[in-house]
């Protein structure tokens, strides 16, 4: 039953409409973060591909060239439902123009989610997210960051 649970959390992570973030540590453990476009799985939720903007995103690239390791929070922002997905990244490379359509798709999708909440849609069109770095990850470790009193535990 626990495994499910954190499987369909990981799940509803893909979804469109989403807020994200990720987070990195440097050699010292200084932490770093920057907001991530997309996130991606094609292999059943082994591994994530996360997308995050060039322009925004080089202290959280050195710091996974050091460290490798990387956490992703993604925030459905209607219920604020939060899961955290932690894990060792695999590689790191600059995304295709075949990926292109699915960043920006994502981000149209999360402008409609805050457009309906009363932010401009040029707000959210105006943050950058291309081009962007692909990122993959290997999931391991899975936890629910919704604010209550469950917050921080982690989904096996």
């Amino acid at each position: 039953m626990a495994e499910r649970v954190a499987t369909t959390r990981v799940h509803r992570c893909l979804e469109p409409g989403l807020s994200l973030l990720i987070g990195t540590v440097d050699a010292q453990g200084v932490p770093a973060t920057c907001r991530a476009v997309a996130v991606s799985s094609d292999d059943d939720l082994e591994t994530l591909t996360v997308y995050v903007p060039v322009a925004t995103s080089h202290t959280a690239i050195q710091n996974l060239a050091t460290t490798k390791r990387l956490a992703v929070a993604a925030t459905h922002p209607f219920t604020n439902c939060a899961t955290q997905i932690k894990g060792t990244s695999i590689d790191a490379r600059l995304a295709t123009e075949a990926e292109a359509a699915f960043v920006r798709a994502r981000v149209d999708a999360f402008a409609d989610v805050l457009e309906s909440l009363g932010v401009p849609r040029r707000l959210t069109r105006s943050v950058a997210h291309w081009p962007a770095f692909a990122i993959r990850i290997r999931v391991e470790q899975v936890f629910d960051q919704t604010p209550g009193p469950n917050a921080g535990s982690r989904l096996q």
